[in-house]
């Protein structure tokens, strides 16, 4: 059973101390993370859009619904009415609680998250978030997904995504009679190109979409 999650200062300082040890950011406090109901799974803090204030990451779960939610902050300020927070809408039955981290690449700093939801066939998915100085937005820039049997009982299949090429590739997971990720072999690869207009955090496909897996809504 997950914690509850601390009341909104105990939150507060918990992020501060966090950005202490991370590049000393300032987060944007005055955030209602919860509602009533509702719990923080995970968070994380970057600064994405690149003004030297920290931007808040996390995920909320509450009664059928689970969120990813990103609130920046405006070169130090923070107004819910001019920068509301852009959230994405999450299987609510995840198989454990997703992860969040923060990597450099040479155009800013990319938020990844990683997802794993089903039952007995799970997929597996990493989404890669990027600053758009032009939609002054998080977008995504790639998603990698993989359904497999956690009983080894079918077939499975995976794919990738990178948004900013267009660069799409598939393969099958064909069920063998080895143990553990040796159950899989990989068959069938296929490139092709999947171009998009820039895709805005909360707009962005689950794995499920990408794979075009039954349970796909």
């Amino acid at each position: 059973m997950r914690a509850a999650a601390p009341a909104l200062p105990a939150l507060a300082l918990l992020v501060a101390a966090t950005a202490a040890s991370a590049n000393e950011l300032t987060p944007p406090f005055g955030h209602p993370m919860t509602e009533e109901g509702q719990t923080v799974e995970t968070q994380i803090l970057g600064d994405f859009n690149g003004d030297g204030y920290g931007d808040l990451v996390y995920v909320v779960q509450g009664e059928d619904q689970r969120f990813l939610r990103v609130v920046t902050s405006m070169a130090g300020e923070f107004d819910l009415d001019m920068h509301p927070p852009q959230e994405l809408a999450l299987d609510p039955y995840p198989l454990g609680d997703g992860t969040l981290k923060v990597t450099q690449s040479a155009k800013g700093k990319v938020l990844v998250f990683d997802d794993l939801t089903g039952g007995t066939s799970a997929v597996a998915s990493t989404h890669r978030f990027r600053w758009d100085a032009k939609l002054q937005a998080m977008r995504l820039i790639g998603l990698d997904a993989t359904l497999y049997s956690r009983t080894f009982a079918h077939d499975g299949q995976e794919a990738s995504w990178n948004l900013l090429t267009g660069d799409l590739v598939t393969r099958t997971l064909r069920l063998n009679t080895g143990p553990g990720e040796r159950a899989y072999d990989k068959v069938g690869e296929r490139k092709r190109k999947k171009r998009s207009r820039p895709v805005r955090l909360e707009n962005s496909p689950g794995g499920d979409d990408l794979l075009g897996w039954p349970s796909a809504k």
